[in-house]
């Protein structure tokens, strides 16, 4: 599942390459569910954009909440900026994936599939040609809301 997710990130970078921009993130910050703790979250995604504003996004989150709960994320988002070649560029984004939850204890493992459904925004703010800052917010379905903070790197055309 790992090679697979591997490769297909990396083939989409190519792709992405020879049609348009290509972005990598990373992201750091904090979810949390109605019907539990917050849970730290760290995540990596590629951002290929197919238009000046419109572009796809697979991502992947890792969930860490208290004692032996975690969640993993796939999930390919499909992204639209309000504005380009602009030093803060605000953005809506929105997927629907896959969740992964599981819970280890000293007395049982118990894990649970299930399609996730996440939308929000967030806003580009450039440090420089290539490099730049993004404050997100989303909220989805297994009720939760997401706050991070993702550095990106724009890979030249």
């Amino acid at each position: 599942m790992k090679v697979a997710a591997l490769v297909l990130l990396m083939a989409m970078t190519v792709w992405g390459q020879a049609r348009g921009t290509v972005e990598l993130k990373g992201s750091i910050g904090s979810t949390s569910f109605i019907d539990d703790e917050n849970h730290l979250q760290t995540g990596g995604s590629v951002r290929i954009y197919l238009t000046r504003r419109i572009s796809v996004e697979p991502e992947f989150q890792y969930l860490r909440g208290s004692g032996g709960h975690y969640d993993t994320i796939l999930i390919p988002n499909v992204n639209w900026d309000f504005r380009s070649a602009t030093r803060v560029v605000p953005y809506l984004t929105g997927g629907v994936g896959w969740m992964h939850s599981a819970d280890r204890t000293r007395f049982f493992n118990f894990n649970h599939n299930q399609v996730l459904v996440q939308v929000g925004g967030g806003v580009k703010f450039w440090l420089s040609k290539r490099w730049y800052i993004a404050p997100e917010i989303r909220v989805g379905s297994e009720l939760h809301a997401r706050a991070n903070v993702a550095i990106g790197y724009t890979f030249p055309r």
